[in-house]
Parts: C-alpha cells; sequence; structure tokens
C-alpha cells in the first residue's frame, strides 16, 4: 500500500495499481528512447505486474500497534520480501519473472538495514532456477537485459514519485540507457501541482495524462482500525489526474 496526506484525509493506492502506472509511463515514452521495446511483451508484462503478489495484502490496509498504516516502506522485512517472491512466482512466463526478481535484487542489495542479509536473494536464485530448470537461465549482465530491467526500475521509482505527488530534485533521478544504448538524461521535475516535466523528447507526446486511482478516509479513522477497513471495502475508488509534459 501507499499513502499519501491530504488535509485531514488519507489516499490510499494499492501497489498493483501503482504497477499500472509504472506501465502506463512507459508507454507514454518515445520511440526515440525506448525503440523496438515497446513491442516486447515480456518486458511490458514485467512493468505492468511486478507488484502482482501484493493483491491480496492490499485489499485492505494494515494498520500497526503504534497507529500507523502499514505501507511498502514501514512493513516488516520479511514481509516484504514474502510479496516479492510471491510477485515473481505469480509471472506468468519465465522471462518477466527473471526480469522482476532481479528488479527486487537490487531493491534488496540497496537497502542499508538488509546489507548482511541474503536469504531473499537466495530464494529468489532458487525460484529462478526452478522456473527455467531444464532451460538455460539467460544472462543478466547482457546488455539487452540490463537496459530492459532499468526500464523496469525508473517506470517504478517514477510511478512511485507520481502516486505520492513528491517534489523531487531531477539531479536525484538516475539516467538510463536507451534502446541504442545511448545516456538519456530524463531532467524530471514537478513544476506545479499535478504536473510533471520531462526533458523534450522523451515523451511522444508533449502533454499526457495519467489516472491515479485510490481510496480516501478520514485520517482520523487510524484510531478505529476495524472501522477504517470496512469503511475502505464500501469507499468508492476516486481518480486523480497527473499531467506529464515534455
Amino acid at each position: 500500500m501507499i499513502t499519501k496526506e491530504y488535509n485531514d484525509y488519507l489516499c490510499f493506492i494499492t501497489q498493483h495499481d501503482h504497477a499500472s502506472i509504472s506501465f502506463d509511463i512507459f508507454m507514454y515514452f518515445h520511440e526515440d528512447v525506448v525503440g523496438n521495446l515497446k513491442n516486447n511483451e515480456n518486458l511490458k508484462y514485467a512493468i505492468r505486474n511486478h507488484d502482482v503478489g501484493w493483491i491480496e495484502y492490499d485489499k485492505v490496509p494494515k494498520i500497526s500497534e503504534n497507529r500507523e498504516v502499514y505501507t511498502f516502506q514501514n512493513m516488516k522485512q520479511s514481509l516484504q520480501e514474502e510479496l516479492w517472491l510471491r510477485s515473481i512466482s505469480s509471472a506468468i512466463n519465465p522471462y518477466s519473472q527473471l526480469l522482476i526478481s532481479e528488479h527486487f535484487k537490487k531493491l534488496h542489495e540497496n537497502s542499508k538495514s538488509r546489507k548482511d542479509d541474503d536469504e531473499f536473494i537466495n530464494k529468489a536464485s532458487e525460484l529462478i532456477e526452478n522456473v527455467f530448470k531444464g532451460t538455460k537461465i539467460p544472462d543478466t549482465t547482457n546488455n539487452k537485459f540490463v537496459i530492459e530491467l532499468r526500464f523496469l526500475q525508473i517506470c517504478d521509482l517514477l510511478s512511485l514519485i507520481l502516486c505520492r505527488e513528491r517534489d523531487i530534485e531531477s539531479s536525484l533521478i538516475p539516467k538510463i540507457f536507451s534502446y541504442k544504448n545511448e545516456v538519456v538524461d530524463l531532467k524530471f521535475e514537478k513544476v506545479a501541482d499535478s504536473t510533471y516535466k520531462f526533458a523534450p523528447g522523451i515523451l511522444k507526446a508533449k502533454r499526457n495524462f495519467i489516472e491515479i486511482p485510490y481510496k480516501m478516509l478520514e485520517s482520523k479513522l487510524i484510531l478505529r482500525p476495524k472501522q477504517l477497513k470496512e469503511e475502505y471495502k464500501s469507499n468508492q475508488t476516486r481518480f486523480r489526474k497527473i499531467e506529464l509534459i515534455s
């Protein structure tokens, strides 16, 4: 679950909806950036479904004993890793599973709190070995795979920023490699409420719109977890429009 505060309310966005937004972003990229990757169904599936393992968990918000909403950022690491593994195993084709697995491995490796814990890495590797049993596992250091993985990573990051409508320093957004293996600086930044800008030529169109699905509940309901869950179930999904310009 991803949350965003809005006055006296909390907005809830599911991980799977966030992944769908990641896919929308990818499809908005200009052909000069993604080239024939637009036709790579394995990559597109991986981007769209990299958090599919969260669907059941995100049916209702979870509240801690300290009356905080559990999000992907503050939940127990062991549970997060279990949902990562579920996402890998739930993908419907091996190559997409490999991309999703390497994506979560990178997140694991970049986590300071997981520095000396290889349990998830080992479980993910074992899962992939079983998936490819009898066939050769594609080389994850291959230039083509590295470029595909980078698009999954950057779309995931950009979607998280959009879902929470955060300000962001453009310099903090990693550069990516185009399908031609050329370095691309996205120069991504927030320029107004619900409006983000990319460098010229990054997107196919100058103006693009993304609709973010969310549910909104009063923040005070956190003090009454049972009521919060019931109201979440009955609450209608809303949509917030975000503009992307280039």
